[in-house]
């Protein structure tokens, strides 16, 4: 039997981050070591990042288990035809689950920085979504992936050095905030692990997943963080769509849960994610948790070879979000 625990993802991360340091200038990256030795790669703080660092940066934090793709959205949104994402992954627990999902909190508080990536699962005090598989990493150099404005200091990655029992010098941080071109790609292309979490939360089994793919739309850039972070949201909740392949007895089952796991279901749904979390006193927190869901999901029962799907691509709430709302 396959063994899968027998993948670093770390390992397999860390090939792809020493090609971004054998040409940064190329991708559009900037590279710096703190006092530390930590490496920090910016891509798109000071530096204008790239859709080749895009990409790098959304297979890293797939721990280097998933495959990407440039495509085309196939419906116009107001009359344009934008771009969109393809992934694919083959070990959904590990690539999503046990890296990709920003599941790390740096600091205490609600508004404290999450991170994503495979260093998550060399954290001596994993996240809650590792309690549901029992996938845990070993290897020397750890990967961390950041969504933020602030700068990256000693403090955090001494930190998060000590959590994953390795050197400073040995840990590698990619940052890129709301309003950049990289961030709004691996925005994008987090639509499967944006529908694993709300299976995991409605009651599926994760090993009864064998694989999964995604296609997300991408939206309008804007050089401010507030509406780029509802932006990159919309993309997800009302322009992605979510294929998974799984292995499960009760077509019942799994058809109610196509039903539950899609933004629809929502009580929230319906508006653009800024007026959301507007309403919500700009708190994450009392958004409801059944929000962050995918458009549309298919669920293959590869046990009977039934298909189940749900969902909608809202393309109207989509043309409110990405051209009548800016600056």
């Amino acid at each position: 039997m396959f063994d899968s625990g027998r993948i670093s993802i770390n390992q397999q991360a860390m090939k792809l981050v020493r090609e971004i340091l054998a040409n940064p200038a190329a991708l559009g990256v900037s590279v710096s070591t703190l006092p530390n030795g930590t490496t920090v790669i910016d891509m798109g703080q000071d530096a204008p990042g790239s859709w080749a660092a895009a990409r790098y940066y959304t297979l890293i934090t797939m721990g280097g288990l998933g495959e990407f793709s440039y495509e085309t959205f196939p419906y116009p949104i107001n009359g344009v035809r934008l771009p969109a994402v393809r992934v694919m992954v083959d070990f959904p627990m590990l690539a999503c689950c046990a890296s990709q999902i920003a599941g790390w909190r740096l600091e205490a508080g609600d508004f404290a920085p999450m991170s994503a990536g495979p260093a998550r699962a060399l954290n001596s005090q994993p996240d809650h979504h590792f309690d549901h598989i029992s996938y845990r990493d070993r290897y020397h150099e750890a990967v961390l992936a950041i969504q933020t404005r602030e700068k990256i200091g000693e403090a955090w990655t001494n930190s998060i050095a000590a959590a994953c029992n390795i050197q400073a010098k040995d840990l590698y941080i990619l940052v890129a905030p709301n309003a950049s071109l990289v961030c709004a790609v691996q925005v994008a292309a987090r639509i499967v692990e944006q529908t694993i979490h709300r299976l995991e939360e409605e009651g599926l089994a994760m090993d009864s997943i064998f694989s999964a793919q995604g296609f997300c739309i991408l939206p309008p850039l804007i050089d401010d963080d507030l509406i780029a972070m509802g932006r990159i949201n919309d993309t997800l909740l009302y322009g992605g769509e979510a294929t998974f392949y799984l292995r499960h007895p009760d077509d019942a089952f799994v058809e109610q849960l196509a039903n539950k796991v899609v933004a629809r279901a929502s009580r929230a749904y319906g508006k653009p994610f800024i007026e959301i979390f507007e309403a919500a006193d700009r708190d994450f927190y009392q958004i409801p948790l059944d929000l962050h869901s995918p458009a549309v999901v298919h669920l293959n029962n590869m046990t009977t070879g039934r298909t189940f799907s749900a969902g909608e691509i809202n393309e109207q709430v989509l043309t409110d979000s990405f051209f009548r709302m800016g600056k």
